[in-house]
């Protein structure tokens, strides 16, 4: 027997404010673009001459790093423009340094990558790409800006223009010391494009999971105070115009509650994330095991009882006054949560491990995206919906095996580290 659990809406409300305030308290997780520095690691490699070499061996000069590989195209297509931006200043001021994480064996790869192009700034070699861990990278290539002091000064996601005005500026005023605001967009960069789609795909996925995709006509009933009978019957088309516009007005509502939730829960674990930042690979790999356990529920190898419960919550009163669909929501996101665990854990630990709060919290947003399409779109066409809905419920158990599936190979890509490799694939 299931238990009715109330929570007062003024402390969902409440809490919201607290975890929003404390996620962006600190002004040292604002993303490098903001302009708020942070310590560069004290990232070791070794040469391709097999000398140690370190970070700090630079300190006092301003370097640029460039993590590439041989099999990267955009990296191999930016490497000769970074040989042009390395012979415009004096040796003695700046360094470009690449990082190549090509396997142990391709050495002689790398030396004839970089005579093709006439490259001389030293390659240092990282087969088990620990500048990954260090840097908080999720793909190739990246570049990192360096100043005299050790502090990033900027950050290149995916490949970019080394020759460009702004960047030479940008190298120039770091150099001299002085501040230059770049005019790059890096926020939403081609590094991230992989958790992007994930993400979206993940919220789609919630959508069609057994416990979201029955309650949408209950849900929809709810927001817009119509039975589903009611609001499948045919009716005039003026009747039928201000059915969907209340529909589509009070689903947006709806959408909004549950995605603030969401991304309180982004914001949360990427602070989390940053708080222990020198734990970051073991954050990724604990993750990949519990997303392989996770995806192991979901096809049905073993079962879970407590992923199997529901919280629910007596929204009956609820959706009164201007803001009742948002209250609606928000209880939608946070009794819903265990139900769709599987799912969101994934968006969650790609969050974690990502570069900023604003990150982690963009990720959750992208996932809300993907869960509040189709349901908008169904609470405005409920008659669609139950047609569709009649055809698709005798195979929800398949979707929830493929979605396992596709959540144990994301497992152990986690597990292996090898989120570089499908951040390329999706930039082909």
């Amino acid at each position: 027997m299931k238990t009715s659990k109330k929570i007062p809406s003024i402390l969902i409300l409440f809490s919201g404010i607290f975890l929003v305030a404390f996620s962006f308290s600190d002004a040292q997780l604002m993303p490098v673009d903001a302009q708020e520095f942070r310590q560069a690691p004290d990232y070791k490699a070794i040469a391709l001459d097999g000398t140690p070499v370190s970070i700090t061996d630079y300190q006092g000069k301003t370097i640029l790093v460039n993590l590439w590989a041989t099999w990267c195209e955009p990296c191999r297509e930016e490497m000769p423009a970074l040989g042009e931006l390395h012979g415009m200043f004096p040796r003695s001021d700046f360094e470009i340094i690449g990082v190549s994480i090509d396997d142990p064996g391709f050495e002689q790869v790398i030396v004839q990558t970089m005579a093709e192009d006439n490259l001389t700034y030293p390659v240092w070699l990282d087969p088990e790409n620990r500048f990954q861990f260090a840097f908080r990278t999720i793909g190739v290539p990246e570049s990192f800006l360096i100043d005299a002091d050790g502090q990033i000064i900027y950050q290149w996601k995916g490949a970019f223009d080394p020759v460009s005005e702004d960047t030479i500026n940008l190298v120039e005023s770091t150099i001299q010391g002085t501040s230059y605001q770049s005019s790059e967009p890096t926020i939403l960069s081609d590094g991230l494009i992989a958790g992007f789609v994930i993400a979206f795909s993940a919220g789609v996925l919630s959508f069609l999971s057994p416990c979201v995709l029955p309650l949408i006509p209950v849900y929809a009933s709810l927001i817009t105070g119509m039975s589903a009978k009611e609001l499948s019957q045919e009716t005039s088309q003026v009747t039928r115009s201000k059915l969907r516009l209340t529909a589509t007005v009070k689903g947006i509502m709806f959408v909004i509650g549950f995605s603030i939730i969401f991304m309180l829960l982004g914001t949360t674990v990427s602070f989390m994330g940053n708080l222990f930042f020198d734990s970051i690979q073991w954050i990724e790999r604990i993750g990949g095991v519990v997303l392989i356990v996770l995806g192991l529920h979901m096809i049905g190898l073993f079962k879970i009882p407590k992923l199997e419960k529901q919280i629910r919550f007596d929204m009956g009163k609820r959706n009164s006054g201007k803001f009742g669909p948002l209250v609606v929501g928000m209880a939608f996101g946070a009794g819903w949560t265990p139900c769709i665990g599987p799912i969101l854990a994934g968006i969650l630990t790609i969050a974690a491990s990502s570069s900023s709060v604003i990150t982690g919290a963009s990720l959750l947003g992208v996932y809300s995206l993907g869960l509040a399409i189709p349901f908008l779109i169904s609470a405005i066409a409920i008659d669609r919906f139950l047609v569709f809905f009649t055809k698709i419920k005798s195979k929800m158990l398949l979707i929830e095996k493929i979605s396992g599936g596709l959540f144990v190979i994301f497992g152990i890509v986690l597990l292996t580290g090898s989120l570089v490799y499908l951040n390329n694939f999706f930039k082909m």
